[in-house]
């Protein structure tokens, strides 16, 4: 089970709105906390792909020769 903590957040009047508008089934807390764990889902989304491309950057050359080597090969068939 999870554990709930109460916390003090000051959001803009025209969020608030904006949320009053989005928040279908009016339960605030919800909707919040929802919209945040879809957020940090997106940010470490983000995360893994700027080091995925960093990993590749740091591999390409070795990458590029790989796959000349490849065509090469497949040039002689």
């Amino acid at each position: 089970m999870l554990t709930k903590t109460k916390k003090s957040v000051s959001l803009s009047n025209s969020l608030l709105e904006d949320i009053s508008q989005h928040n279908k089934n009016g339960n605030f807390s919800y909707f919040i906390e929802t919209a945040i764990a879809y957020y940090i889902s997106d940010l470490k989304k983000q995360e893994r792909k700027q080091r995925d491309m960093e990993i590749l950057n740091a591999n390409a050359k070795r990458f590029s020769k790989e796959a000349e080597e490849n065509l090469k090969f497949q040039a002689a068939l």
